[in-house]
């Protein structure tokens, strides 16, 4: 069975949560939150864990893109080291120049 870029099969009958189907649910939580007895095991939130990338919708400009050339040497470090994380190398080189700034700004 094929399915769509969204991991939806094609010609499901599937649809997209409506707004009045997001306030229902919010509703609900609010009426019966979960309860630690609920919780089977730990919870963990984990950039690994969440989609990179521009979300799908977004128009270009919101988050601009900027090449950079690296030597070969350090491109074979940088994708060796996402491999180990399972992270793209794209996600590192944000992490990396987000750091440098933090550690590097007046």
């Amino acid at each position: 069975m094929s399915t769509n870029r969204r991991g939806t099969p094609e010609g499901s009958d599937r649809k997209r949560p409506s707004v009045a189907d997001y306030e229902r649910l919010a509703e609900d939580y609010a009426a019966n939150p979960v309860r630690d007895t609920e919780i089977v095991g730990p919870i963990e939130i984990g950039t690994t864990v969440l989609r990179k990338g521009r979300p799908a919708g977004v128009r270009k400009g919101n988050t601009p893109g900027h090449s950079v050339r690296l030597p070969d040497a350090l491109r074979e470090r940088l994708v060796a080291q996402a491999e180990r994380e399972a992270a793209p190398p794209s996600e590192l080189i944000r992490r990396a120049v987000s750091e440098y700034l933090d550690r590097h700004s007046a």
